[in-house]
């Protein structure tokens, strides 16, 4: 249940209800809820209205949500699979229609659908009403053969009216409508709700180690260089676009391609190889703060070894500061050794035999530099569990919501095995099986593709790492919080485990058969499986504690529905989304007396925080310029 309408919500629905209009609110202020409450006043036989720009998950999502308040009349679905013969029949039952943007074209130009009956339609993501011509053709026929039907749009994507010229007026003129209705999160109406039902937040400013610090540097460097290559190569570009701050946000790329797209065939190789390694770039910095040292030296190595990236790259493999960030990004994971003497080399330095190719006798010492982040969310782990057992209220549910699939995965691992089995079992996955003998903590070990028995100090694969958790780290959750989700559950019937970036196939020949058990011992735990997006990983039953990821799911609103049903008293933001920030404010102000904190975890002085912060300051930038739109242009009423 979506609950009734907030006062801000309400406000909205009213202004929207009243006249033909275009609303364009932040992103996360509930603009599905809007929506929701058009279709359940028009879902009656009594009227006809056209639901456009939606997609299958929406459709389902939106008519659950009908059908759990009870609504009789639910919306129906008009695609290909519905013969021509009885639609007529499927639009003069009246109600709410999703219908795809072709069939209605065809509708329209032959006349099988009443136009002269249709109540007025709505249109869902109003801001990409330019690129689908479809939609505006639609907008076009209806008000030629109905001049009293209403066109009512929506968006949270005030961010598309930002580029382009004269954006916002050449949407409304393809929507037929005249009026602009601007909800941002500063508006007054919205600060004054979410600030009297605020929820209980606790931000965890985590520091870099000083090898990210370092690698993040050199990064940077190397990106700066790269933009001012592009520069010189493209005059003609904007250089406030250009801009190093702009370079880190996702949008960075459109922004890129909106400029050379008309010109991409006339352009040198250079230009498109810089372009590519921006993007190449960016998300080397998005895998160093997002997921650990053993993932990121993969990605760099395979990067480094790739012949199409090695000869397609504009040189930045090459810099100085690309030097740097090998051997900051090795360090992080291991020391080499020399062979005889056993003094430390520096980390990424190469040796005579490793020229040649003979870097089997070279030994090293396992570092598995830990990430920050996990440090912190076991503190919050840690403090959640003291006070659920001190509570009255009894144990509060536990959502951790992490940026994507990979992230959730290794989460859910680090909880219930800890760090060090974790990252040996990244590292023998990735790089071990290529080792002839390691040397971890002073102690021997057989590595994955080595022949024999393994000695009585090597120990099992999950035991071991299991045991020195317990003896340095004795707080860990590996060993507070039990009650792990058992085999049972559907959602970990899977194949088997993700493999990491770069890793192939041929790993797995050699194996020993006492590994081979043991990896299946791992996948038969549930603990990382290959699953789906939009699946969410149990760690917990009592309190129920679950993690659930931010993007990539093929249902846009998979995290609604467990925040929904989970019901958490506490949420864990291991990565910072704008949208589900506010969705959580709006999700506070809906319940009103019952407790919520949210932790923010965060890395301070890094790019992660710098692209929250961008991300904040272009959306109120595209407000503002909405704003001083309306008012130069002064719509007609």
């Amino acid at each position: 249940m979506t609950g009734p309408l907030l006062e801000f919500e309400t406000e909205m629905f009213l202004s929207l209800f009243g006249s033909d209009g275009l609303l364009v609110t932040a992103e996360g202020l509930g603009l599905d809820r809007i929506l929701l409450q058009f279709l359940r006043v028009y879902s009656e036989e009594g009227s006809l209205v056209l639901l456009l720009n939606t997609t299958t998950p929406e459709q389902e999502f939106f008519t659950e949500k009908l059908r759990a308040e009870g609504v009789s009349h639910l919306p129906r679905t008009v695609t290909s699979e519905v013969p021509s013969g009885e639609r007529l029949d499927v639009y003069t039952r009246g109600g709410v229609l999703f219908v795809t943007s072709r069939i209605l074209v065809v509708d329209f130009l032959t006349d099988k659908i009443p136009a002269s009956l249709i109540t007025g339609i709505l249109v869902y993501r109003a801001h990409k009403i330019i690129e689908s011509c479809q939609e505006a053709f639609i907008l076009r026929l209806f008000r030629q053969k109905n001049k009293t039907g209403f066109i009512k749009a929506f968006t949270d994507k005030p961010t598309a009216f930002s580029s382009g010229f004269c954006q916002v007026e050449r949407v409304m003129r393809n929507l037929f409508v005249r009026k602009l209705f601007l909800w941002p999160r500063f508006h007054a109406a919205v600060n004054s709700v979410l600030d009297r039902h605020k929820p209980d937040v606790v931000e965890l400013r985590v520091s870099l180690t000083p090898g990210m610090s370092a690698i993040q540097s050199s990064v940077l460097d190397i990106m700066n260089a790269c933009l001012k290559e592009l520069k010189r190569y493209n005059p003609t570009l904007e250089v406030e676009d250009l801009s190093l701050e702009n370079a880190l946000g996702r949008s960075f790329e459109k922004t890129i391609r909106h400029y050379l797209d008309p010109l991409w065939h006339q352009l040198g190789a250079k230009t498109k190889s810089l372009v590519q390694d921006l993007k190449i770039l960016r998300t080397l910095l998005l895998y160093l703060t997002q997921y650990d040292c053993v993932t990121f030296l993969n990605l760099l190595e395979s990067l480094r070894s790739s012949q199409k990236a090695f000869g397609s790259n504009s040189g930045w493999l090459f810099l100085d500061s690309s030097t740097s960030m090998f051997v900051n990004a090795r360090s992080r994971v291991f020391r080499t050794l020399e062979p005889k003497d056993g003094l430390k080399k520096k980390a990424g330095a190469t040796t005579n035999q490793e020229q040649n190719g003979e870097a089997a006798e070279v030994k090293k010492e396992l570092v598995l530099e830990k990430s920050p982040k996990w440090e912190a969310l076991t503190e919050v782990l840690q403090e959640i569990e003291k006070e659920n057992n001190s509570s009255e209220l009894g144990p509060g549910r536990v959502l951790i919501c992490a940026s994507d699939d990979r992230t959730c995965a290794q989460l859910q691992e680090y909880v219930t095995r800890g760090p060090e089995a974790l990252l040996n079992r990244l590292y023998s996955r990735t790089f071990g099986r290529k080792e002839t003998l390691l040397e971890l903590n002073g102690e021997k070990r057989v590595p994955a593709k080595a022949k024999g028995k393994r000695g009585a100090e090597g120990g099992t694969k999950a035991k071991k790492p299991r045991a020195q958790a317990g003896k340095k780290q004795s707080k860990k959750p590996a060993l507070t919080l039990t009650q792990m989700v058992g085999k049972g559950d559907s959602r970990e019937d899977g194949p088997a485990e993700r493999e990491p970036m770069g890793s192939s196939a041929d790993e797995e020949e050699g194996m020993p058969e006492e590994e081979e058990g043991e990896e299946k011992e791992e996948e038969e735990e549930g603990l990382i499986l290959n699953l789906s997006s939009d699946s969410y990983y149990g760690v917990m039953k009592e309190p129920l504690t679950v993690i659930h990821p931010l993007l990539g799911c093929s249902d846009p609103y998979s995290l609604t529905r467990v925040l929904h049903e989970v019901e958490p008293r506490y949420v864990v933001l291991y990565d910072a989304e704008l949208p589900f920030v506010r969705q959580l404010e709006v999700y506070k102000a809906s319940r009103p007396g019952q407790p919520l904190r949210v932790y923010f975890l965060i890395y301070g002085g890094s790019t992660e925080e710098q692209r929250y912060l961008t991300a904040l300051r272009k959306e109120k930038q595209a407000f503002e310029h909405l704003i001083r739109t309306t008012e130069s242009f002064l719509l007609c009423p």
